[in-house]
């Protein structure tokens, strides 16, 4: 029966001058699941979260069953297995010839040919190493855009993984982390390669807000992006206030939505928010800034934040540990340590007032010996 190849291909043609343009074949209309491959039954599938998935993926031809009639979804999937099935979804050709005689050498060949894989990407263990979850998420995205699909591409890992959860062909584990060293399974690699194929012919993807917070503040110590669509100040950033011979950096700036209690970063902040002037907290972001003080001498600064910063809102917070007490975690820096937090709360509708007038949100801070610090930027 003839093997169907996707419309997946179509983002990943190469010019008819590029080195690797033998290497991919034409895109043509994917068939049904009943289409391509009739009579698929798979025993242990049933109720599975990726059932769909896996039954479209199998009848495409992407991966097999095992001769038992099982499927194992939740096992693990080699680097080489994803390789094979990422080259089929791709619709390149495998390319024979070389010393390498193993059965997914021409999948391996044909993907690096296409850019969608570089030699260089495994550092340690072998082709039958568990694929973790940030190399398949650096696969998927290659695979996703062409700009990336070039040998001198440079992309670090926290770039992918931030570029995957953007584009929803990465979601979260069950608390949202993104569990980057974990090995894939199964269901999650036959996930992601549905996901390929759903970007390739245009679909737009769910993007996971709580994975895709934490990706970004890994790569850039700010989740503004993923929740404003916004921009900050590259962290760390020293802030320039005045008279004083001490060095102040913001490292974090974490943005949570009140509403969602589930939220990226929420747990983390895991008392009652109470704000300073005593008035009720409404329909709001939660805005957090991880500081920490200095001295410019190398000696132990005297120097605190402790109500010397305000937020152009005004609207500082305390967090209230179980006894109805400020949370001595969450002091700011200069009361019981070098560093610390600076938390306030923001209404959404000035959030959203803000990016539509300038094309982006102010984070001002007033400091009282005169300064104004915005770590708000426009891109």
């Amino acid at each position: 029966m003839k093997r169907v190849v996707p419309l997946v291909v179509s983002m990943m043609l190469m010019s008819a001058c590029s080195p690797n343009a033998n290497t991919l074949v034409a895109a043509e209309q994917p068939k049904s699941a009943v289409e391509s491959k009739a009579g698929i039954s798979l025993s242990d599938i049933s109720g599975h979260w990726a059932e769909s998935d896996i039954m479209a993926i199998v009848a495409a031809g992407y991966v097999d069953g095992y001769p038992d009639g099982s499927f194992k979804p939740d096992h693990t999937v080699t680097r080489a297995e994803f390789i094979t099935m990422a080259a089929k979804a791709a619709g390149v050709k495998p390319v024979p010839g070389g010393d390498n005689k193993e059965w997914y050498a021409p999948y391996v060949a044909a993907l690096v040919q296409a850019g969608i894989h570089q030699y260089k990407d495994f550092s340690s263990g072998d082709w039958n190493t568990p694929i973790t979850r940030m190399e398949m998420a650096r696969l998927a995205v290659r695979a996703s855009d062409k700009s990336l699909q070039s040998p001198e591409d440079s992309t670090d890992a926290k770039k992918f993984m931030f570029l995957a959860t953007q584009k929803g062909l990465i979601t979260g584990m069950a608390d949202g982390q993104l569990g980057k060293d974990e090995s894939a399974t199964r269901a999650q690699s036959v996930k992601i390669i549905q996901r390929i194929l759903d970007v390739s012919q245009g679909k737009k993807l769910e993007v996971d807000k709580r994975a895709a917070s934490y990706a970004e503040v890994e790569l850039t110590g700010s989740n503004v992006q993923t929740m404003w669509g916004s921009h900050v100040v590259e962290l760390p950033y020293k802030m320039p206030l005045r008279k004083t011979k001490a060095i102040v950096k913001v490292h974090q700036v974490l943005i949570m939505d009140l509403k969602e209690r589930d939220g990226a970063f929420r747990s983390m902040f895991d008392g009652d928010l109470q704000r300073v002037d005593g008035k009720p907290i409404g329909d709001e972001y939660f805005i957090a800034l991880k500081i920490d003080v200095t001295n410019e001498n190398g000696g132990e600064s005297d120097y605190t934040l402790w109500r010397q910063l305000a937020s152009d809102s005004g609207m500082e917070v305390n967090i209230l540990d179980k006894t109805g007490e400020v949370d001595k975690r969450f002091y700011s820096p200069g009361i019981l340590s070098s560093e610390g937090w600076h938390l306030f709360v923001l209404p959404k509708e000035e959030a959203r007032s803000q990016k539509e007038r300038t094309g982006y949100v102010n984070l001002r801070l007033h400091e009282n010996n005169g300064a104004t610090i915005n770590l708000g930027i426009k891109e």
